[in-house]
């Protein structure tokens, strides 16, 4: 049972260890896409440990494999934490330079861009009609 909560543990260590490095490039839709396989090796690690008693663990080299994959986990663990926190500070600070550069530009009139990257014309000057009866 020992080298199957090994396996557990690097399967999700390796997860953790590939979302890190995305995180870090700030590709934040392929580590998005890294959920479903991180909650899979979540879940079948805490499943492994659910039953298994891990106290009667015997002292080998399949348990001290296991300490050290834990180990790793736990660094990966804490590197992925720091990575999403710092991923989520750099989206806040760009949303607010965003929110602060709207109505800057909207006061100079400065041109409006389409999704697919092309100017809006601008607005044509507003006729203006007189009466030339008095």
């Amino acid at each position: 049972m020992t080298e199957a909560l090994v396996d557990l543990t690097e399967r999700l260590n390796q997860v953790l260890a590939e979302e890190n490095s995305l995180l870090d490039a700030l590709d934040l839709p392929g580590a998005t896409a890294l959920l479903s396989r991180k909650r899979e090796a979540v879940c079948a690690l805490q499943a492994a440990l659910a039953s298994n008693n891990t106290s009667s663990l015997e002292l080998s080299v399949e348990a001290d494999m296991l300490r050290e994959s834990l180990q790793r986990l736990a660094t990966l663990g804490e590197a992925n934490r720091s990575a999403i926190e710092r991923s989520l500070a750099l989206q806040m600070r760009l949303i607010q330079a965003i929110a602060e550069a709207v109505p800057r530009a909207r006061a100079m009139d400065a041109p409006i861009y389409q999704p697919n990257g092309s100017q809006v014309p601008p607005r044509p000057p507003e006729a203006y009609a007189f009466l030339s009866r008095m």
